[in-house]
């Protein structure tokens, strides 16, 4: 299985990477939404997750892009003082959208 990470910052893909190593997931960083949309068309991609800081991104459009694209689950993260970015991944359709505090706490299960 790969995962799919959209994100520049090397906290949080470290953080990712281990524990996506740990449930057996290939993973593939990009860093921009052309990229991501590429990568998550590999039949073997089962998870993009977006990092919300990401300078530039246009949560709406990715997820439009990545549904018609075929079926991936998409995991948006973001601090929990950043509200309007959050509800706006909430509003383009992400399947779960996480703080990054819910992320350290539940990442194990965030990638089940």
């Amino acid at each position: 299985m790969k995962l799919v990470l959209l994100c520049r910052d090397l906290m949080l893909t470290s953080r990712i990477d281990g524990v996506a190593s740990q449930k057996g997931y290939a993973t593939s960083h990009v860093a921009d939404l052309a990229s991501a949309v590429a990568a998550v068309a590999d039949d073997d991609c089962r998870l993009l997750f977006v990092d919300l800081q990401l300078p530039g991104l246009d949560i709406k459009a990715l997820v439009s892009q990545v549904r018609d694209s075929g079926k991936v689950r998409i995991v948006a993260c973001g601090p929990h003082v950043h509200e309007k970015r959050l509800d706006a991944a909430r509003q383009a359709g992400c399947d779960l959208v996480v703080t990054r505090g819910q992320l350290d706490r539940e990442a194990d299960a965030i990638l089940e």
